[in-house]
């Protein structure tokens, strides 16, 4: 199961570095319009804008799974095994707790956009379907902390990846 919610997530990945690559394009595109026919894409702010939910929401997950999220870890290290221990286990938990609520804010959110047909201005685009992708990216956040916290329970490992890559270059 774990190596499920892996590879959902680094697809996820993939689909954000695509989106990146997409925001980049339609940028090059605006600005040889503008410089060359005298007339930008339309919507370029929008569409970047609305790449921008995919590129931060979809990412978020990878991140966990690769332990890239920065920390301030000064008085963690401090502390002894099990209460390290203990207290990734209470942020995972908490992490999950409030992802899960984050969740359900924007998928309600997602259907008030829904219901009432709300769309961008300069290109008409529907908002919904990217409200539901920040929820698709949230989720799978969720689950990638909890997947975090179960795996280091079960395998005992008390660090993490970025500490013992740190601890091996040294």
């Amino acid at each position: 199961m774990f190596r499920a919610i892996r590879t959902a997530n680094t697809a996820l990945h993939y689909v954000a570095g695509a989106l990146i690559v997409g925001v980049m394009l339609i940028t090059v595109y605006n600005i040889l319009g503008r410089w060359l026919f005298g007339e930008p894409f339309r919507g370029t702010v929008e569409l970047t804008e609305l790449a921008m939910l995919g590129i931060v929401y979809l990412g978020l997950a990878f991140a966990q799974h690769r332990d890239s999220h920065i920390s301030v870890d000064l008085l963690y290290r401090r502390f002894r095994r099990p209460i390290r221990q203990a207290l990734d286990v209470f942020s995972a938990i908490l992490s999950v707790v409030v992802l899960g609520i984050m969740a359900w804010q924007i998928a309600a959110y997602a259907d008030v956009l829904s219901s009432g047909g709300r769309e961008t201005a300069a290109r008409a685009i529907p908002l919904a379907p990217f409200a539901y992708v920040a929820v698709a990216g949230v989720v799978a956040y969720a689950l990638a902390s909890a997947a975090t916290v179960v795996e280091r329970l079960r395998s005992g490992r008390q660090e993490s990846t970025a500490d013992a890559t740190r601890r091996a270059s040294q």
